[in-house]
């Protein structure tokens, strides 16, 4: 799957250009301006009390006169015209006055900031004020502070920001406890790391030295809390430039724990606090915790349905937290325990982990979150952003919601699937192309990828099952014509398969397309037209056999990527992703085939000896979790520079299938050995955290749990342990996202 990591902690909002209120190119309006805009409003106020006014004497002059006209009566007059105008009328004078008022108020706050403008600018020489407007390139004229510099915008009674501070400060500000900022209302707001490992008296004193060199620089600091990463740091967030809007709100709260807002002399009122966030679980529940986490440890003391439940109660944890601090976002940040919407904008956690609840026997956390989606998804999904993947949103979204079809049968999923349906297919080409982004733009490569276009049939396919509609899946078909119309390497096409070389990858951009070529064939029943999916997917593992799998000095098998010249050469590259673990997987499943059974041992032995490897980079790690990548053969990850674990699943996802298929225990045994790791490192009070470094067992974590972490991550190591379930692999076909469709014999009928 085409997944990203992302550092948690508090990003810097100067990095993140679409948190900006004001573009760029934008400059804040001059004072002149500002009162030019003023008087407008107030003569608009006034002309349309005015023409309140001649309508109430027009209607007035005709009750009059019909009063006395031939044949007319009470009846020809609305009732209660007159009464609703003179009430309008009040309600305009009333408003009218207000905004007068309002404006006088300011009028003299803009004097008064000029006069404070002409103090400051006075300090500066004019050939410093212009070298430095030259060098930004904003006008010379003098610079408009940010209404919440004066205090106005904080309420406050006591000194300007603006007012200077003197050489010897130190101290006098005021702090705020549990409490951080985000900067809003059009400003050019910036967040700067300034220190790690800070106090609050210290950062108070790096926020002023900041003012001192370039008032207003910094409204309020922040020290980050001793979980966030990096811990206790200083943070200054203020200005950006000096030209700024005078516009709305520019500190925002929200509550989060540990951390200290640090406000300098002369701040004014602070902020109100907003409401706390629910309070973390008690201490005696991380004890309970880590009691329950011995107990399972003890070997050959668990049941198989003491591991069953035990797994079901991490789901419920990651579910309970994401209800609890998420509840119809994106996805939960565990470490400062709140949600954040991540392009998506439509609860991809919620909706991408739907079956596994359905699955591990959550039922009443399944019927709740389909009432919040019932009654806000269609909503949400008709405004899908520009920017949002259309690879994660079908793997994700789409694939979710015809999965909790499939199991429920409720048509609230069946409606919604047809709604993201219809909007994904209008992204596709006629050639069966899809673009990475609703936008039509590029992923990372800068080219169509076959990832892209290659994981969307499962889908579509099942949608047009359902619907009867098959324009859906007769579109998306196309693209096995399209590609096939360019050269590959024995079966094997670069992620950029349109400029016929570069990188060839069972990883990212690449993994899906392959995955789907076998699973494509299964959903449809193995039909005979479409056995030309059995040479693509054949071909594609004897390419990958040839150029991509090589044994290690440490005897281990190792699956790395090859450099394609376009021709007969390239180079391999002795890289192997935790993405590529869902291999053994698919030479299992495809091994099951009819077609697979003169080659099916040779493939199943493959298969096993590279979901070994999956298993080392776990087992070999210090924390028992495995990297993001091994590169150079190293699995103490020394060549190595990616060490995250960010809740990837491919590597229980390819045991699962292993463990379908051959029934070896101890397939189920590495499952369970990574749940009790993932239940000593990655467990925190608010759901499950992604590491940094699996080599360090002192828990730095990213402040991010992905929606595939319940989707796929915690579905694969349950029905690893749960020999009951009745997810089979002969009546279902599970997508790249882990949602198990039924194959279309046994599929639901329109």
């Amino acid at each position: 799957m085409v997944k990203s990591s992302a550092a948690g902690g508090v990003r810097s909002l100067a990095r993140k250009g679409r948190q900006r209120g004001l573009a760029e190119s934008e400059e804040a309006p001059s004072a002149n301006g500002s009162l030019f805009c003023r008087r407008h409003i107030c003569w608009l106020c006034a002309a349309a009390t005015g023409l309140t006014w001649t309508a109430l004497l027009i209607l007035t002059g005709q009750q009059f006169l019909l009063k006395d006209a031939p044949g007319a009566s009470q009846d020809d007059i609305p009732s209660g015209v007159i009464r609703a105008l003179q009430q309008r009328v009040s309600s305009l004078e009333t408003e009218l006055s207000g905004a007068r008022k309002e404006m006088s108020q300011k009028d003299q706050l803009l004097v008064a900031l000029q006069q404070q403008l002409a103090a400051s600018r006075a300090q500066r020489s004019a050939a410093s004020f212009e070298a430095e407007a030259g060098s930004s390139g904003i006008s010379t004229d003098p610079p408009l502070l940010p209404a919440a510099l004066s205090g106005q915008q904080l309420r406050g009674s006591g000194a300007s920001l603006s007012s200077p501070a003197k050489s010897g400060d130190t101290g006098n500000c005021d702090f705020q406890q549990d409490v951080d900022y985000q900067i809003l209302g059009g400003m050019r707001g910036k967040e700067d790391l300034v220190k790690e490992r800070s106090s609050p008296a210290e950062c108070c004193q790096l926020c002023q030295q900041r003012n001192r060199q370039n008032t207003g620089s910094c409204l309020v600091a922040v020290v980050s809390s001793p979980s966030d990463s990096p811990a206790s740091a200083c943070w200054i967030k203020g200005a950006g430039q000096l030209h700024m809007k005078l516009t709305g709100s520019v500190l925002k709260p929200f509550s989060k724990r540990g951390v200290t807002s640090c406000f300098p002399p002369g701040h004014g009122e602070i902020p109100p606090a907003p409401p706390a966030p629910p309070p973390l679980p008690a201490a005696s529940s991380l004890e309970d915790h880590q009691t329950s986490l011995q107990a399972l440890q003890l070997t050959g003391v668990t049941s198989q349905d003491m591991r069953v439940n035990a797994i079901r109660e991490a789901i419920r944890h990651g579910w309970s937290c994401y209800k609890r601090l998420a509840w119809g976002l994106d996805e939960l940040n565990p470490i400062s325990g709140r949600g954040r919407n991540h392009n998506f904008n439509h609860a991809v956690t919620m909706v991408d982990a739907l079956d596994t609840l359905w699955i591990a026997g959550l039922k009443d956390e399944f019927h709740e979150a389909k009432e919040w989606i019932a009654a806000n998804l269609g909503t949400k999904l008709s405004s899908l952003g520009a920017s949002a993947s259309v690879f994660e949103t079908t793997i994700r979204s789409l694939g979710g919601l015809l999965s909790a079809y499939d199991l429920s049968k409720d048509k609230v999923f069946l409606d919604l699937s047809v709604q993201l349906g219809q909007r994904i297919l209008r992204t596709v080409s006629s050639r069966g192309v899809t673009p990475y982004t609703f936008g039509g733009g590029s992923g990372g490569m800068g080219c169509h990828s076959l990832a892209e276009s290659g994981t969307i049939q499962l889908e579509m396919r099942y949608l047009s099952h359902i619907t009867g509609d098959k324009t859906y899946e007769e579109k998306v078909m196309k693209f096995y014509d399209t590609v096939r119309s360019y050269r590959s390497l024995d079966g094997l096409w670069p992620n950029c398969y349109d400029r016929q070389k570069g990188k060839i990858t069972m990883g990212a951009d690449g993994d899906s397309f392959y995955e789907y070529l076998i699973k494509v064939l299964v959903q449809g029943g193995n039909k005979d037209e479409e056995k030309f999916l059995w040479s693509m997917y054949d071909e594609a593992v004897v390419g990958m056999e040839k150029h991509m799998v090589k044994t290690g000095s440490d005897g281990l098998t190792y699956l790395g990527t090859y450099n394609w010249d376009g021709a007969q050469g390239g180079g391999y590259a002795a890289e192997m992703e935790h993405l590529t673990c869902f291999v053994p997987g698919w030479l299992a499943l495809g091994a099951q085939q009819a077609q697979g059974e003169a080659t099916r041992s040779q493939r199943m032995e493959l298969a096993d000896s590279i979901a070994y490897t999956c298993w080392q980079m776990y087992e070999r790690q210090p924390t028992g979790i495995a990297p993001e990548r091994v590169k150079g053969e190293k699995m103490d990850l020394s060549a190595t520079n990616t060490r995250e674990y960010i809740l990837r699943p491919e590597a229980a996802e390819g045991w699962w299938y292993m463990s379908e298929f051959t029934q070896d225990p101890k397939y189920r045994e590495w499952g369970w050995e990574t749940f009790l790791a993932f239940e000593k490192y990655l467990w925190v009070p608010n759901g499950y955290a992604s590491l940094k470094d699996v080599r360090d067992t002192s828990k730095k974590y990213i402040d991010r749990m992905e929606s595939f972490f319940l989707a796929e991550t915690m579905k694969y190591l349950y029905l690893l342990q749960d020999t009951a379930h009745t997810m089979k692999l002969d009546r279902y076909v599970f997508n790249t996202e882990a949602h198990p469709l039924s194959i279309l014999e046994f599929a639901p009928k329109p």
